[in-house]
């Protein structure tokens, strides 16, 4: 006999799953697009694993898409299933339905669906799924997320980037897709766009600098590297959360409009990370910023090429900043559990995944890709040795970022190197939750401790 049980799966849509009691080996799990509760009971008396999807009117591609992406994530952890390996039963009304849900998982390079036509459990039905391969478990369960983020991020996720996979071209164009528009100046803030200039034959490098406007004497500052896994970003997207930065904490922010990979592959970012910070060491009088309050920082691979930065420094002996402020820093082209958690599709379609990650270290590596590249292509690879010297630093990330593992290793191996880090991991957050306005109690407590930092090493009062 087979049981059920309810599952909410984000936009108020509910899926039943249906498994067997007996003890069969459960060695596939199954959407069932419009099936009804007996056909469902008969599959899983089977061993299957059912997912009972209903079919809402307006809404019907993405409430199965939603449920193949829940179903992967928790197959697993709840079901003894292969995420990897998952079938569409669907009836001769829903297997347009069907199709249009495989050409999106095709579109995002995920494991390809496997669709049959239900007809009620009849014979041939069930002498295929006698067929069907056992299932010993994946190397790295996926992670359950819809059961881990916080249910605010929950709200939110079907407004995230659904990531084509497939080139680097096609990841630009899921991160524009959502990309936000430029955010008009704030009122206590001072934006002036400016280029370093270039030395040794080189372009200069674009910045932006955002100051308060009621600020006097020589400001502590952050150099400040925008994410985008060193193939996306810009200055724009940045705005909000810099422009509040630089009020609240009342400092200048220097954003640095580094050169991207393939076009630019390694050095290039960090060549122009460190021409900006040598400009900014040698003109910090007539900029107006205190060179013993400098901090160098970013998010994602912005907060990479901060690290980076610092190993370099320590290498060719040019001053370290006061802090190294890293958010969710994308580190090391090696791939730990975490990422792997959420390899082909697991999880949500607007996660961070494997597949755009290996294509963002393939771009930004370049010729380096395949070997093994230095502690300053990939910091997470650091050596004791070169990270001793290394400012002190603050690191922040959410328990389901992709990136967490390769975090605290990274953590524990500065710790090692004698290097003061300080390791905030936050319950429930995605990677990119350090918003300008959170939404969440976590993000607001991310953005609370990046504050509660910066005031400390600048010597400020709240």
């Amino acid at each position: 006999m087979a049981g059920s049980a309810s599952h909410e799966v984000g936009a108020g849509l509910i899926v039943r799953t249906f498994t067997s009691h007996h003890g069969a080996k459960r060695r596939f799990l199954v959407l069932a697009l419009a099936a009804d509760a007996l056909t469902c009971r008969e599959l899983a008396a089977d061993g299957l694993v059912i997912v009972e999807v209903p079919v809402r009117s307006g809404s019907a591609l993405d409430d199965s898409d939603r449920a193949l992406q829940w179903a992967r994530s928790v197959a697993t952890d709840l079901f003894d299933a292969d995420p990897g390996r998952i079938a569409v039963l669907d009836s001769p009304e829903t297997h347009p339905l069907a199709t249009e849900l495989a050409k999106r998982v095709r579109a995002r390079r995920e494991p390809e669906l496997l669709a049959e036509t239900l007809h009620s459990a009849d014979a041939a039905l069930h002498a295929r799924i006698a067929t069907l391969p056992g299932f010993d478990g994946p190397a790295e369960p996926a992670v359950a997320v819809h059961r881990r983020i916080e249910p605010a991020t929950v709200d939110q996720l079907d407004l995230l980037t659904r990531w084509d996979t497939t080139s680097i071209d096609t990841i630009r164009a899921s991160y524009a897709k959502v990309t936000p528009p430029p955010t008009p100046v704030n009122e206590r803030v001072e934006r002036v766009d400016d280029v370093v200039p270039g030395t040794g034959g080189r372009h200069g490098v674009p910045v932006r600098w955002y100051r308060p406007r009621d600020a006097t004497g020589p400001l502590p500052a952050i150099v400040y590297f925008h994410g985008g896994a060193y193939i996306m970003g810009g200055l724009d997207e940045n705005d909000d959360r810099l422009d509040r930065l630089a009020a609240d904490i009342g400092c200048a922010v220097v954003s640095v409009d580094y050169r991207l990979a393939p076009e630019n592959p390694y050095p290039a970012g960090l060549d122009d990370a460190e021409m900006v910070w040598q400009h900014i060491l040698g003109n910090a009088d007539a900029l107006g910023v205190d060179p013993s309050r400098l901090v160098i920082g970013g998010a994602s691979a912005g907060a990479g090429l901060a690290t980076a930065l610092c190993i370099r420094l320590v290498r060719v002996g040019l001053p370290q900043p006061a802090l190294q402020l890293l958010v969710y820093p994308m580190l090391d082209d090696r791939e730990h559990r975490s990422l792997k958690a959420l390899e082909g599709g697991a999880g949500h379609w607007g996660l961070w995944r494997l597949e755009a990650e290996r294509h963002s270290w393939r771009a930004y590596l370049g010729e380096l890709h395949g070997a093994t590249p230095p502690a300053t292509a990939a910091p997470g690879r650091a050596t004791l040795d070169e990270l001793r010297g290394t400012a002190p630093a603050f690191i922040g990330i959410g328990d389901v970022d992709a990136l967490l593992d390769s975090n605290l290793h990274y953590a524990a191996q500065l710790s090692r190197a004698g290097t003061p880090v300080e390791l905030h991991v936050y319950p429930g957050m995605i990677h990119g939750g350090f918003v300008a306005r959170p939404r969440t109690r976590q993000t607001q407590r991310f953005l609370d401790d990046v504050y509660a930092v910066l005031r400390r090493t600048f010597e400020v009062d709240d």
